[in-house]
């Protein structure tokens, strides 16, 4: 309860802090390319530190890696209206600086749950977190943008630096004893004779790697969808940014309806089934979204998005810390955390680029079988379908 409190007050000053980033620059610069770049900013860290921050990881105690990343985060955005008054590639530096302590964070909240909850109640655990963290994507960025029509920027970045210290106290009180790990010498080939402990550990695990390849197909098409998205809703249906918003918005309704319902289902949900059949019913969805003739007939394909990735991801996240041993997981939650999110990014990109040269209700269809064949094909599995 403490994670999840703590987490929560941190992620609504998240979303606070990712609506003000985008202003604070446009008002100081008026660019376009430099709002898109704090946009980035956020996504490259992954790329770069994201296996090496792993092993870093299971080499520490990971409450303390949480806390530190959190204190760190909330010096570094209390300085950014500070800095934009300045310099604004400083505060580009100190949006990346932020982004790489998240880098160190994530995997860690990923591979803490297991220490803290039982084997029985991990399912409901992740699904009770990606419930909290929909709820603040829905509240948080609305009620974002009705406080930056009243408060400063300023006040904004205030606010989510207090948040990270919530976090970084709710972190502290909770009751958490660290496994017992390893002696580590720490000199640079142990690093890397620890990082090819997990890469080898990932390629060699049947299930783990099958689970892999389903993820990082999905990640591309689902990234490639984003932007179709937006240009399905703007240029096929006219429905203008409206339109997108309504997207954007039934699918975190949907997420949200969905992480409940595992929750409550928890124990007779099979985790196989459910990240497989997720997957493949996401794909289904986008490719259905290619035969809508308007706005609400879009909507529902894009809910039951929503609610099948949900079922996916929160089933993914349990298997993946079941799997895993505990002297492992940072290492191989970092690389998943950078083929992910490195796929996402490039994806948006390609997404956005085919989305002005092909029909975008084609880019959909093919879209969706990216997401959905992997997964129908990790049912023949039976690491996978058993899991």
């Amino acid at each position: 309860m403490l994670l999840l409190t703590g987490q929560f007050v941190s992620q609504m000053g998240d979303r606070l802090a990712m609506v003000a980033f985008p202003v604070l620059v446009w008002r100081s610069t008026g660019s376009t390319l430099s709002t898109g770049l704090v946009f980035a900013l956020y996504t490259l860290p992954y790329i770069l530190f994201g296996t090496l921050a792993g092993v870093f990881i299971d080499r520490v105690n990971k409450r303390t890696v949480m806390v530190a990343a959190d204190v760190v985060r909330a010096l570094l955005v209390v300085v950014v209206p500070l800095a934009a008054a300045h310099s604004m590639p400083l505060v580009f530096v100190l949006s990346f600086a932020m982004a790489t302590a998240a880098v160190f964070f994530e995997p860690s909240k990923l591979a803490i749950l297991p220490d803290i909850v039982s084997t029985g109640s991990l399912m409901r655990a992740n699904s009770l977190m990606a419930t909290g963290e929909n709820l603040t994507e829905i509240l948080g960025y609305a009620l974002a943008g009705l406080m930056l029509a009243y408060v400063s920027t300023t006040t904004a970045f205030r606010i989510d630096s207090a948040s990270f210290l919530v976090s970084a106290a709710a972190l502290v009180l909770m009751r958490y004893r660290a496994p017992v790990m390893k002696a580590s010498v720490g000199a640079a080939a142990s690093f890397w004779r620890e990082l090819r402990e997990g890469l080898a550990f990932l390629r060699h695990h049947r299930g783990l790697l099958v689970n892999t390849i389903m993820i990082v197909a999905a990640m591309a098409g689902i990234g490639a969808s984003y932007p179709l998205t937006f240009f399905f809703a703007i240029k096929v249906l006219d429905g203008g940014t409206k339109a997108f918003g309504a997207f954007e918005a039934v699918i975190a309704v949907g997420y949200l309806v969905g992480s409940i319902a595992v929750a409550v289902a928890a124990t007779r949900v099979s985790k196989g089934y459910a990240m497989t059949l997720g997957l493949v019913v996401m794909g289904f969805s986008l490719a259905v979204v290619a035969l809508a003739g308007g706005v609400w007939q879009a909507c529902i394909p894009f809910a039951v998005l929503g609610i099948a990735n949900s079922f996916a991801l929160i089933s993914v996240d349990t298997y993946l810390q079941e799997s895993v041993p505990q002297e492992l997981r940072g290492r191989v939650f970092g690389v998943r955390f950078t083929l992910a999110q490195g796929t996402y990014a490039l994806s948006v990109l390609i997404g956005g680029a085919l989305a002005g040269v092909f029909d975008v209700r084609v880019l959909f269809v093919m879209a969706g079988v990216l997401v959905a064949v992997p997964a129908i094909a990790g049912l023949f599995v039976r690491d996978i379908r058993e899991a």
